[in-house]
């Protein structure tokens, strides 16, 4: 189900199902993944899949690792400063739209 460390495009449609079509992040509705969803977003943002265990500390791609992300939060994952300082759990409570 997955390349390595790469998340392939069912595993991003099941993540996307699994949280019933929202940000895992903030909730925000997403219909469709990268920028194909963008008119229908509230703010005109694509979507990106995103490991919540990153890929430098052993995060695969699976679909247990993955969450879909509106590009505002998947920028606020990487840029927030949480990756440089080692403050990402990798958990599913990072992301309260985990499920939906």
């Amino acid at each position: 189900m997955s390349r390595g460390n790469e998340f392939i495009r069912p595993t991003q449609d099941r993540a996307l199902s699994r949280q019933r079509y929202r940000c895992a992040s903030c909730g925000t509705h997403i219909s469709r993944l990268g920028d194909a969803g963008s008119a229908k977003h509230k703010y005109g943002e694509g979507a990106q899949a995103h490991h919540m265990l990153h890929v430098k500390v052993g995060g695969l791609g699976t679909l247990e690792n993955c969450v879909i992300l509106c590009w505002s939060c998947h920028y606020s994952a990487h840029e927030g400063g949480n990756y440089r300082f080692g403050t990402v759990t990798g958990q599913k409570s990072d992301y309260p739209y985990y499920h939906g």
